[in-house]
């Protein structure tokens, strides 16, 4: 891996901070819980997802190479950090290989837990 791609995973992941918050206690660490992600919070941690849409995006051109558009999908974050509430809100590509391969990954991520659920979370995405 060359120096500039491990510069900018470590720019990506100095920014990715979790959605909880540490306190430092002489000789106690503590993870304080949240009470909701923000949008803000889901932003950061989405930096590690965007493996699961480039390969979305390439399988997806695979099947269909003169497909195109944006994807707009729109999901929820339970407490305990798994998605919900998951939407695929441009109709164009819903249906599409890469809105399925979309949504399907949305399924399955996770995201730091917090005490409740959180407001909804606009992905768009250019394919």
């Amino acid at each position: 891996m060359t120096t500039t791609k491990l510069a900018v995973l470590a720019v990506a992941a100095a920014f990715a901070v979790p959605a909880y918050a540490q306190m430092n206690i002489p000789g106690v660490t503590k993870t304080k819980e949240v009470e909701k992600l923000s949008k803000s919070d889901i932003s950061k941690e989405m930096v590690f997802k965007k493996s699961d849409i480039d390969a979305c995006k390439d399988e997806a051109k695979k099947k269909e190479p003169k497909v195109s558009g944006n994807l707009a999908a729109r999901f929820k974050v339970n407490p305990d950090g798994t998605t919900t509430d998951i939407t695929m809100v441009d109709s164009k590509l819903q249906n599409s290989a890469f809105g399925t391969c979309m949504s399907n990954k949305i399924k399955g991520w996770t995201f730091s837990k917090a005490k409740q659920k959180s407001e909804s979370y606009d992905l768009v995405t250019a394919f």
